[in-house]
């Protein structure tokens, strides 16, 4: 199940879903490359272009920032790019959120094409359109919606990822089986080594179908959000410690507890321990709640102060049927830290 996905009608991104790089998939007109460092000789051994502008950068979460894309800019302009030309975006999730937002800036927007390299980008920063850096308060507080006019996922570069990265990737994938409440599609996400093209394959066209119904997130985009409410607080709290992915899973975890802990149905134990085993490595890197607490208050998702608390627009995972959105008080999400800790023991 590899080539050019079927995606609903009128949906902003081409999707290809391929076994390893090919030049056919490239921009057809004027083109140039931001790429991360380490993916230089796996492109060159793919005997890929490298036009003039080409710019092999090396970016984490640390460097996720505005004046990060300056130097980029100028160098494009130099090279006296017009706005005819694509920028190709191509590596992991912090260099296509940073690419797409520099796609959007640059002559007040080019078409871009996203090559996300990793599990998690694929599943996640390459579709649907969110760029954007980090602030000082939090995650992905400045960006852009500006989706890539094509994104390419080949699976040859998930074989080259370290064994930790693609585990945290694959809490993505679990996420989308989660919407819908599928515990038996989560599980087997859960347990492919590198994931069957199916397994790409309906992730991309849920999220797709997803994001065409709500491109900016007024509704039902909101639940792909699920797992990030705490997790991004888990995130930064770690100082980065954690993977964007392996926060996901634990707030997946945290979701699933707090659903219960809500009096609403919950997953089999079964699934649920086995959620607790995989992410049980990672117990070490998960700060008191203390320190989660102000990156929750301040995340994007924080809906300001109800008639007495501040809320949070919390997605809970439901079995057998879709996530629900939910208004929660911080002091939940301090029981579901709790709860997950306790799974996590």
């Amino acid at each position: 199940m590899t080539g050019r996905l079927t995606l609903p009608q009128g949906f902003p991104t081409e999707v290809m879903l391929l076994e390893r790089p090919a030049e056919d998939s490239l921009p057809e007109g004027p083109w140039f490359l931001l790429a991360d460092r380490k993916l230089r000789p796996a492109w060159e051994a793919s005997g890929l272009p490298q036009p003039p502008g080409t710019l092999w950068v090396e970016v984490d979460e640390g460097s996720k920032r505005l004046p990060t894309l300056l130097p980029w800019l100028e160098h494009w302009a130099e090279a006296g790019y017009h706005r005819d030309a694509t920028l190709v975006a191509l590596g992991g999730g912090v260099l296509t959120d940073m690419g797409g937002l520099a796609a959007a800036l640059f002559l007040r927007g080019i078409s871009w094409h996203a090559w996300p390299t990793t599990l998690l980008s694929q599943v996640d920063a390459g579709l649907g359109g969110k760029t954007g850096v980090n602030l000082a308060a939090g995650k992905n507080l400045a960006g852009a919606f500006h989706s890539p006019a094509r994104m390419v996922a080949c699976r040859s570069f998930l074989r080259t990822l370290p064994p930790r990265d693609l585990a945290a990737g694959r809490w993505e994938l679990v996420k989308m089986a989660l919407l819908d409440g599928d515990a038996s599609i989560a599980l087997r996400m859960l347990e492919e080594a590198i994931p069957e093209p199916e397994s790409l394959a309906f992730a991309l066209r849920r999220k797709a179908e997803i994001v065409h119904r709500d491109p900016l997130e007024h509704g039902e985009r909101r639940l792909l959000n699920l797992g990030h409410t705490l997790g991004h607080a888990l995130e930064a709290a770690s100082g980065h410690t954690l993977l964007h992915g392996e926060a996901v899973g634990l707030g997946l975890l945290a979701a699933c507890c707090l659903a219960g802990a809500l009096g609403m149905e919950t997953f089999p134990e079964a699934f649920l321990r086995r959620m607790a085993d995989a992410l049980r490595p990672l117990a070490a890197r998960v700060k008191p709640w203390s320190l989660c607490e102000a990156y929750l208050k301040r995340d994007k998702k924080a809906l300001g102060s109800g008639a007495d608390e501040e809320r949070i627009l919390s997605i809970l995972p439901v079995p057998g049927r879709t996530a629900i959105q939910k208004a929660l008080a911080p002091r939940s999400w301090e029981e579901a830290h709790t709860l997950m800790n306790t799974r996590l023991a």
